[in-house]
């Protein structure tokens, strides 16, 4: 290999060491053995294996870094990916595509008005556009919401979507007097109509005053009870039940009070029991608003 040094001797000589060091320099010193005279900056191919490799000599001039194959199919500069040398070879748009494994008429996938609004898509971009358009569509649902159906009071991650009896202290309460027992519905103190398909939970607390007969409390959809309690004690008892609503069906809670008669000598005095409930409401956690 040569040396790139050219030492003082006779023309002929001279002349042929000139054209050894111009031909090396014209192919960047091709050759399977490295250049004995190096220098930071130096190419060389070598040429050592099946494929040619390029290399640099180092700012410090104590070795070579690779810089990519002289391949059959074109220069691979080194370290780079399958793709990505498909993709410096590419001679065209189309063929760019291909290596990049996109389609013909590949562009970026932006999310369509009705993606954005649905907002089931998890693959799609969305642009500020799009993104108002489904906080848009959003708002316009949570404002189909009843006009009474939401009070102020909220509790941990809890909406009171309606409150029925004053606050939680007020009771409500069914009346019998006499043996037997009656019911009454109270759909016009606790009723709810759900205007889309939604899921809640009905709560109170529930209690019985006057004789000592087993009250009744039950919740009630569309007239079907879901669940009915008893008490026969004087002390409130928490109640709750999850329950779904689809469009147009009604809740309602309907109470059942049994009385009794005692007999003081020949005489029968009806005694009058009270099935009492307090602190009605209805909750739906925040994602659940929407549907009331």
């Amino acid at each position: 290999m040569v040396d790139y040094n050219l030492a003082n001797q006779s023309g002929a000589q001279f002349r042929a060491e000139l054209n050894l060091i111009l031909a090396a320099l014209q192919s960047c010193a091709f050759g399977a053995t490295a250049p004995s005279t190096t220098t930071a900056g130096q190419l060389w191919v070598d040429a050592s294996g099946a494929s040619p490799v390029v290399k640099v000599r180092n700012a410090l001039n104590t070795g070579w870094t690779p810089l990519g194959t002289l391949a059959a199919s074109g220069f691979e500069l080194a370290g780079s990916s399958e793709a990505g040398r498909a993709l410096i070879a590419a001679a065209s748009v189309a063929a760019q595509r291909t290596a990049l494994g996109l389609g013909a008429g590949a562009t970026l996938g932006l999310a369509s008005q009705a993606q954005a609004q649905s907002g089931t898509d998890n693959a799609t971009l969305m642009t500020p556009l799009r993104v108002a358009e489904a906080i848009a569509a959003l708002v316009t649902g949570v404002s189909n919401l009843l006009p009474d159906a939401m009070a102020p009071t909220a509790a941990a991650d809890i909406v009171v979507l309606k409150h029925c009896s004053g606050g939680g202290t007020l009771p409500i309460s069914h009346d019998k007097s006499g043996n037997g027992t009656s019911y009454v519905f109270l759909a016009g103190e606790t009723g709810i109509t759900a205007t889309r398909d939604c899921a809640l939970r009905v709560a109170f607390d529930q209690a019985r005053g006057g004789t000592t007969a087993t009250q009744y409390a039950a919740v009630v959809r569309d007239g079907v009870v879901l669940q009915e309690w008893t008490t026969s004690s004087t002390s409130w008892a928490a109640r709750s039940i999850d329950v779904t609503l689809a469009v147009g069906q009604t809740l309602c809670i309907r109470l059942g009070a049994t009385g009794g008669t005692t007999d003081v000598g020949n005489t029968t005095t009806n005694t009058t029991g009270s099935s009492l409930i307090r602190n009605v409401r209805y909750l739906a956690d925040q994602r659940s608003l929407i549907g009331i």
